[in-house]
């Protein structure tokens, strides 16, 4: 579908409808929904290609998954069909999950999920959204906010013009790049709750099970190794301030040698793992995915929430434009739909970050909770792992 771009009479300044900062899949998603309604939506992405390089373990959720975890979703046939994914991004089934303490003593559980090529996996979603009438402008970057109060406007600047908009999503990851910037705010600053992951993409006698280490092995956090049939996602997250980038890299490369693997490429990127924002709408800013802090903060899982949020916003947007509803009603959803995953979650992560200090200590406490059910509480955000 064509759209008519709107201009400011110098020509200098491109107004659209939403503007969307962030092609992921939050944004894509987003721009999916709204783009079928009809509505004039750009997208811009910082990266040259959509989805690469990587910023995680590309372990996807399937539908059973979600529903599981999060309320209000399962009759949004909208949301179902999204989750519908065609088979050439799904690489290998992710159906048991093994979780190793220090002493390599392992529980396991079911899991319903598949690995993907996040760079496949995030381009077939752009293309939902560009296929929808969505554009998808990628090499440009959101540089500053500048606000215009006596023309009643916000100026977005980057790389690749300048921008006006009626709604401004925020889909920028981590960063929250929307949010900082209209305030002032450094915008490469990152908070203490955020932690650092370095990945690998290797090969080598790879397991058939999305595996979990504990220990010393990640510091604070976990290692993790997600098999993609011929090659393998392997990874750590540590606690911000535990390990530099050097020592990140050291850690994960002593892992992959003991468990020898041939590291072909290297990869990183930092989760929120403090929870979801105080405010996920700021005027006519809608904060969506990692920007929002929708992050499990005891897994680091975030593309589901990312996903559903996103389909959140732009129903809250269409409903604001058909019918005056306050924008607010964005949040209210998310909170409504993942906001106790959320809270047990973090609760869970918290009592973690107490009890599983030091490999003895985190030993003991894995012997305890593993034949309880504990460890797969933690990782489902079903019930604290301290509720037998």
């Amino acid at each position: 579908m064509a759209v008519a771009v709107k201009k400011s009479a110098r020509d200098d300044v491109e107004h659209r409808e939403v503007l969307i900062i962030g092609a992921g899949p939050a944004g894509s998603v987003a721009a999916q929904r709204l783009a079928e309604e009809g509505i004039d939506v750009l997208s811009i992405e910082r990266r040259e290609i959509v989805g690469n390089p990587a910023q995680c373990g590309e372990c996807i959720p399937n539908w059973g998954e979600v529903i599981a975890a999060f309320d209000n979703v399962e009759q949004d046939p909208w949301l179902r069909s999204s989750f519908d994914f065609p088979d050439r991004v799904r690489l290998a089934r992710l159906d048991w999950m093994r979780v190793f303490s220090p002493s390599m003593k392992c529980w396991g559980f079911e899991l319903d999920a598949f690995s993907a090529h996040r760079p496949q996996f995030d381009g077939m979603l752009a293309e939902r959204a560009t296929s929808a009438g969505a554009e998808i402008r990628v090499g440009t970057a959101l540089r500053k906010v500048q606000k215009q109060p006596k023309l009643g406007r916000e100026l977005y600047l980057t790389t690749n013009g300048t921008y006006t908009a009626d709604y401004v999503i925020d889909a920028s990851g981590s960063l929250a790049q929307v949010a900082r910037l209209r305030r002032g705010k450094d915008a490469t600053f990152r908070p203490s709750d955020q932690i650092p992951t370095i990945y690998a993409q290797v090969e080598g006698d790879l397991p058939d099970t999305f595996d979990v280490f504990l220990g010393a092995v990640a510091p604070g956090g976990y290692a993790w190794i997600i098999p993609k049939g011929e090659t393998a996602n392997v990874g750590l997250g540590v606690a911000a301030g535990k390990l530099g980038e050097v020592m990140l890299k050291q850690y994960l490369g002593e892992f992959c040698q003991k468990m020898d693997f041939e590291v072909l490429s290297w990869g990183g990127g930092w989760i929120p793992m403090g929870g979801p924002v105080k405010r996920m709408v700021d005027g006519n800013v809608l904060a969506v995915g990692d920007a929002a802090g929708l992050v499990m903060p005891s897994n680091g899982g975030g593309i589901s929430q990312a996903m559903i949020s996103a389909k959140f916003a732009a129903d809250a947007i269409l409903a604001h434009r058909a019918d005056g509803v306050g924008l607010e009603t964005y949040e209210k959803m998310v909170r409504r739909s993942m906001g106790k995953a959320l809270r047990i979650s973090l609760r869970s992560k918290r009592l973690g970050n107490a009890f599983l200090g030091g490999d003895l200590r985190t030993e003991a406490m894995m012997r305890i909770l593993g034949p309880i059910g504990g460890l797969k509480r933690a990782m489902e955000c079903k019930r604290p792992l301290w509720l037998f």
